[in-house]
C-alpha cells in the first residue's frame, strides 16, 4: 500500500485519492464545481490528465461509510458522470460495494473500488514518479561518496590524514553496496528481484533490504510513504557521516 487504506474520515480519503492521482501524473482537485445541464454539482475529487491527447477526465466519489454501497447510488453517479461529461468515473468505499451494484459498473465506464484496491491500481507510476525519484535524489551525494571512481572525492582523498582515510575506507566498504543498489533499482524500474509481489507486500521488500544490508537496514515504515521517508533520512544521516570526514560537503557548488 502507499499509505494507510483506512482513512479516519470520509474527508482524509477525499484528500488522498486526490494527492496520489496528482503524484501519478493527474491534475487533481478536491470539491470540484461542475456545470450541468442541470445545475451546478460538486464532485468529490476532479482530475484530468492532461498527457492524454483526449484530455481524459476523471469523475471521483468517496463514500466513507460504515456499509457497502447499494446499487442506487452507483445510477446516481452514472447520471452526475454523464453530465458532468467525465470520461472515467470511480467510485471509492471504505466497506466495498453490494452484489448489485459490482455488477451494474460491469457495462459502464465506472470503477468500484476500495481505497486499497485504489493503490494498487495506481501503485506502479506512484512508485516510478514518487518513491524512485524521492530515492535518487536522497542518494545523489552518498553515491558519488561510494561509487567506484570519482576524481572529485578523490582530489579530497588525498588531503585526509590516516586516521580519517581509515574512516572514509569503513564507510565506504559500508554502504557502497547499498548506495549502488538503491539507485539501480530505481534506476532500472522495478528489477524483478526487487519488485514487489503482485499485491505490493512492503514486508517482502523491506526482508530483502536486510537480508542484503544487515540489521541497520530494517526499516518500520508500514506503507510505502512512510518507508520512502525513512530510507531517505536514513541515507541523509549515513551521507553526513562522510560529510564530518571531509569538514563539509565535497560535492556542493560553491562559487568564488
Amino acid at each position: 500500500m502507499i499509505e494507510n487504506p483506512k482513512p479516519s474520515d470520509w474527508k482524509e480519503l477525499q484528500s488522498g485519492v486526490c494527492r496520489i492521482l496528482n503524484e501519478v501524473g493527474i491534475d487533481a482537485e478536491t470539491e470540484k464545481s461542475i456545470e450541468t445541464p442541470r445545475g451546478v454539482v460538486e464532485v468529490d475529487v476532479y482530475g484530468v490528465d492532461q498527457s492524454s491527447v483526449e484530455k481524459i477526465r476523471y469523475i471521483i466519489e468517496c463514500k466513507n461509510w460504515g456499509n457497502p454501497i447499494p446499487q442506487t447510488v452507483v445510477h446516481a453517479f452514472t447520471s452526475v458522470l454523464h453530465e458532468t461529461g467525465g470520461h472515467i468515473g470511480i467510485l471509492i468505499s471504505k466497506k466495498g460495494f453490494q452484489s448489485g451494484s459490482l455488477n451494474y459498473v460491469k457495462h459502464t465506464n465506472i470503477d468500484a473500488l476500495t481505497y486499497a484496491e485504489f493503490q494498487q491500481r495506481y501503485f506502479k507510476p506512484w512508485y516510478l514518479k514518487n518513491f524512485c525519484v524521492e530515492i535518487l535524489r536522497a542518494i545523489d551525494c552518498l553515491l558519488q561518496y561510494v561509487e567506484p571512481a570519482n576524481s572529485q572525492r578523490q582530489k579530497f582523498l588525498k588531503e585526509l590524514d590516516n586516521s580519517k582515510t581509515l574512516e572514509f575506507e569503513f564507510l565506504y566498504n559500508r554502504y557502497q553496496i547499498f548506495a549502488i543498489t538503491m539507485a539501480t533499482l530505481c534506476f532500472y524500474q522495478l528489477p524483478k528481484i526487487y519488485e514487489p509481489t503482485v499485491i505490493y507486500d512492503i514486508e517482502d521488500f523491506k526482508s530483502k533490504l536486510v537480508e542484503n544490508f544487515g540489521e541497520e537496514f530494517r526499516y518500520q515504515a508500514k506503507y510505502y510513504r512512510d518507508l520512502m521517508k525513512e530510507i531517505s533520512e536514513h541515507i541523509s544521516n549515513v551521507t553526513e557521516k562522510f560529510h564530518v570526514i571531509f569538514g563539509r560537503n565535497i560535492f556542493a557548488i560553491t562559487s568564488n
